[in-house]
Parts: structure tokens; sequence; C-alpha cells
């Protein structure tokens, strides 16, 4: 039975890669099943010499894109292929036991002997079942997932296996998501793997988590339960559009990139399970090398920057999320499974588009939230928890500390969708800086500065460029900060990487405010919620404006939220606030925490002698 479902498998994908219109270069079908084998292989104990900077992956990746070479192979090769494609149960030197979770969503398959054990298999007492509580804890994990998954957070379930079980093929799941609990190779945490095809690109699935995280130490159960959210999102995802995969050519050995799976599922770890933060220690990957692209992704072990970069880019996600709303990654999910293959930057900047924005001006926003971590963590404006994650990476070469600066070429040219931080350190001559800046014409371009100091409100402005990637920004009274600080961005969408020089001048006269309106105290803007109508969770976006001249001290803020009586159910904000743009999310509760009825309510900003309300709509 096993051999007839992987060959109507094969079946599968080679009608469907016939119609394909992707072309690519395959590698060598021994060296896939080498891969497959070596994730496969038992960790017994906890490998010596492992690197300081270590930290366990998911494999999905190495089977993601199997099933896309069996249209390429002869018959032999497909036989080589087929225990590479067996489910894991056949791995199995003992008969296997299963587990229905008490949803009803899952099925568990798991061993009490072998190698392929599960944790303290002897121990049942929590409760005395007949199953170890091992598989227990692991069913009330991935209960918990679904409902955050997929009843909370509204992602669509993975697809069912229980059509193809309808004409008596032994797939294990009889409608049932399957988890099958194995020992792995030690540098895998778990993997997600495609079963057959529902449509054109959505894919039932399993996935395997580890029979036993204990070999982790400490943090074995936090692995655990991120691995659980991690590797079910990829099943979700299977069911949007498993081709969501970038094609490098030049990867000749495993050419196809799923960087937006990884980003969003590590995305999703701390979506769950927000007190773990685990994801963290992937971030030096990303903050050490600003100028890699975020799509950057590599098989390669060795090299450490880009093989952990797609999950330490998951902050792309998390900036997404936390400035536009958690329901922009299900948005995103939702457009690409319209359509077959990679499409996701694209998807984005529509997306974006639709919300005020677009991808090249949330890049550009995104490499300025990038500076305001750690020390400089500003957790109101940029990252809830931008104080966990390190402070990017100035390369030695553009730290400025005296004037002029005239640079023709930089050490480490942004890639698409990339950056780099230049600081112009300043110091207490009154005055300012003339900043001039040309970039490589073959990319577009986004170049924020920023004016930061301890003691004055921050200073932002962007550099207004013209067609050939040329501009200038006057920056005045320098010394009232301690660093200027200039951020090119690539955001053309291809690939690559772009030169540019730049250079900046002192000028004593940069001392008079350019715009007088911005003389004026303070001004604020109130903008209308989105979504709106909502049914979980709504942003409440306003702005304080305020200009480099301003150093009075911040402005006594409120935002409450009144029902239709002008009764008070919640209050949002009440504490000073310097000038800069704000959101607050509302979850859609009161004061004391409890869920609000759906109807039309008010929200009201109050600052000064400012007040401004506006309406929006609950629907439960």
């Amino acid at each position: 039975m096993k051999r007839l479902f992987l060959s109507i498998l094969i079946l599968f994908l080679v009608s469907f890669f016939i119609s394909s219109k992707v072309s690519a270069t395959y590698p060598d079908v021994d060296e896939l099943n080498r891969k497959v084998s070596e994730i496969l292989t038992p960790a017994v104990s906890v490998p010596e010499n492992l690197p300081p900077d270590f930290h366990p992956v998911c494999a999905t990746p190495h089977f993601i894109w199997i099933p896309i070479y069996a249209s390429q192979l002869d018959l032999d090769s497909r036989k080589k292929f087929q225990e590479s494609f067996a489910r894991p149960d056949s791995s199995y030197t003992v008969p296997e036991s299963t587990y229905n979770t008490p949803s009803g969503n899952f099925k568990i398959h798991f061993v009490t002997s072998s190698v392929d054990s599960v944790y303290q298999s002897h121990v049942d007492e929590s409760p005395a079942d007949g199953v170890p509580d091992y598989v227990n804890l692991v069913g009330t994990i991935l209960d918990y997932v679904w409902v955050k998954e997929v009843d909370t957070l509204g992602f669509n379930q993975p697809p069912s296996d229980s059509w193809y079980t309808l004409y008596g093929y032994d797939n294990g799941g009889d409608g049932r998501y399957d988890v099958y609990l194995m020992n792995l190779d030690y540098y895998y945490l778990g993997y997600t793997q495609s079963d057959y095809s529902q449509d054109d690109k959505s894919y039932c699935s399993f996935f395997v988590l580890r029979n036993d995280y204990s070999l982790y130490g400490i943090n074995s159960l936090n692995y655990l339960k991120t691995t659980a959210a991690h590797e079910f999102f990829h099943a979700i995802q299977f069911g949007y559009d498993i081709f969501e995969q970038e094609y490098v050519p030049s990867d000749t050995i495993f050419p196809f990139h799923p960087y937006w799976m990884e980003i969003t599922s590590t995305w999703m770890e701390d979506v769950i399970y927000d007190n773990i933060n685990d994801y963290v220690a992937y971030l030096p990957a990303f903050y050490n090398y600003p100028w890699l692209s975020l799509k950057t992704f590599s098989y390669d072990s060795d090299d450490i920057p880009r093989y952990y970069h797609a999950y330490a880019s998951c902050v792309w996600a998390i900036y997404l999320s936390e400035k536009f709303g958690t329901g922009i990654i299900k948005d995103i999910w939702a457009r690409c499974g319209q359509t077959r293959g990679d499409d996701v930057l694209n998807v984005t900047d529509s997306i974006l588009i639709s919300k005020g924005s677009s991808l090249e001006q949330a890049f550009r926003e995104f490499s300025v939230w990038n500076y305001y971590t750690k020390g400089r963590a500003d957790t109101l404006n940029y990252y809830s928890e931008g104080s966990l994650y390190p402070l990017v990476k100035f390369d030695s070469s553009q730290i400025h500390h005296s004037m002029p600066v005239n640079i023709n070429s930089v050490p480490y040219p942004p890639e698409v969708l990339g950056t780099n931080y230049i600081n112009f350190v300043a110091d207490e001559t009154k005055g300012g800086l003339n900043l001039s800046f040309n970039g490589a014409d073959l990319a577009k371009w986004k170049v924020s500065v920023i004016g930061h100091s301890v003691s004055s409100p921050e200073f932002f402005t962007e550099f207004s460029l013209n067609t050939l990637q040329d501009g200038t920004v006057e920056f005045h009274n320098w010394n009232f900060y301690d660093n200027i600080i200039m951020i090119p961005a690539v955001v053309t969408k291809t690939s690559g990487s772009f030169n540019y020089s730049y250079s900046a001048t002192y000028d004593s006269t940069l001392t008079e405010v350019k715009d007088l309106q911005e003389l004026l105290p303070y001004s604020f803007e109130l903008s209308q919620n989105y979504p709106n109508p909502f049914n979980s969770t709504t942003i409440l976006p306003f702005e304080i404006r305020g200009s480099q001249s301003m150093y009075q001290s911040p402005v006594h803020t409120t935002l409450i939220i009144y029902n239709i009586l002008g009764q008070t159910i919640r209050t949002m904000l009440d504490q000073e606030l310097k000038p800069g743009n704000y959101q607050v999310i509302w979850d859609g509760k009161d004061d004391s925490g409890k869920d609000v009825s759906s109807g039309i309510y008010l929200y009201q900003l109050k600052s000064r002698d400012y007040t401004t309300s506006m309406k929006m709509l609950l629907l439960r």
C-alpha cells in the first residue's frame, strides 16, 4: 500500500510539473537522499565542538522542494527517491502507537522502544491513560497551537487528508493531521513534508517533531512549544501555496529558497509563545549583516550569516504585524494563495499600498526601526521587544568623527532589500551638515536620516532622490544630537548588490528652522482605525508633530475608548509623549479585560488643548 501511495504521488507531481513554467537545473538525486539521510540520523548525544553561535533549525527546507525533482528523474532514480518520500512510520523499527488529541484535530504517531522511543516512555501518570505523559504533553501543545493559529488568528487549517482515505489508501490520518515523533539529527528541531496535492499549489502534509528535546537542556520544553508552532504554520502555508519559494539558478545544489516561509514560521513562534523569545538567538545573523538581502537564504551551515538569515529576518514580519496589525501576515498568505509561485513581494506591495504605504516605504521605515534596539530601544514607537535585540552593526569605515566626508565606494554594498548604516558623530559646534547621496541608478533607493540623542527628541527626514538616485539634505542644529545616522536602503525587488557614494560637509549657517510652520509648539492628527469594521483587534494611529527646533517637555496625552452612550470603556493611553507617529492596538476588551459586545465605539485623543474623536465598528 505504501508503494502504491508513493507511485500515485509521483504521478501527481509529474503531471503538475510537466505544465510548470519553472525551468530549473536539478541536482543529482544521490545528493538529495544524502541530505535527507543526514537529517534522519538519530542524535544520541550532544555533538562535540559546537560553534558558539549554534542554534538548531527547521529541516523543512530540505524536504519542501524534493517533490519538484520527481518529474525530472528516470525510473531507477525514482526508486531511490521512494525511501525519502515515505511517511516516517515506515522508519520505525518497532510497531507504532497512535494518540488522537482531545480536540480531534491531530493524530500523533510514536513508539516506546528503539532509538525513536519518546521521552520517558515509561511515565504514564498525568493522566494514567495508557499513553506516555510526553505524548499527552505534545497533544496539549498541538491543540493549543491549532486554536491560536486557526481559530484565533484566522489562518486556513491545513488541507485534510480525509479525501484520500476515502479511496482506501492508508496514509495514517483518517482526516486528522498527522504528527510523527522521531529521533533526528541534533541540528534539526523538526520538519514538515508534503503528501499529495489538492490542486496546483495546495498540498496536504504531515510534520515530524523530535521524540525527545531534553538534549537541549533547560530549554527543551520551549523548543517543543516553538517547534510545534513553527511546523504547524508550515503545514498551513502548504495549504496556501507550497511553491511560494524563490528560484535561484546560481545555487546549483539547492536552488529553491523558501525564505518567506521561514520568516513567517519563526514570526509565528513569537506570536503563539510571546514569553519564550528563543527567536532572539537568530537575530545577530540579521543585525550584524544589514547589507544582506531580506531574501537571503542558504543551505550551507558553514555560512552562518546566510544560513540563519531567514530565521533572523522574522523581524520583518514582526515589523509588519506591529505596524499594520497581525492580520497583515494572513492577508499576504491568502493573496499568495491566489496564484502559484514566488510572488510574495508583489503581494506585500499591493497590500501595503491599500493601507496607505508600499513595500518601498515600509522597508525604509523598517530600516529605521532596526536602529532602535537594545540600549536605543523605544518599545512604544518601534519593536515591542526591541530591548532584547542586538544593535545594528556599523562598519568602522562608516563611522565619521570629523568633517568633511567624501566616500566614493563602500565596503559592504547593500543587496536588494538590504541596508547600510552610516554614523556622523556630532560635536558641540553650532551649525549643521550638508549631506549628499548618489546611489547606483540600476537600483531604487530610499535614504533616511535620523538625528539621535538621549536628551532631545529624535529628528527624521528622508532624501528626495531624482531618477538618477541623487539627492541632498540639510541637517540643521546638529549640535543638539549625539549622532546623525544616514540609512541607505535598496528597495529593488530583484537581485544583486549596489554601490553608492555620499558626502557630508559642516555648515555654520544651518541653525534656522527651515519650515516656519514647524515653529508651532505641537500639532496633532488622529487617523481612522484599521481594520474597520473589525472583529478581534484594530489599530488606532495618531501623530504628534514636532520639529528639529522643538525641545519642550513631552506633552501629556490620553487616548480613551467610549461606547455610544459616552461611558468610558478602555483607557488606552495616559502618559507623556514626545513628537512622533504612534499606534495603539485595541483588542476589543474593556478595562477589566472582558470582551465588549458588537457596536459603534468612539476613540478620543486629547493632548493639551487638542481634542478629537473618531468612530469605529466592532463586529463579533
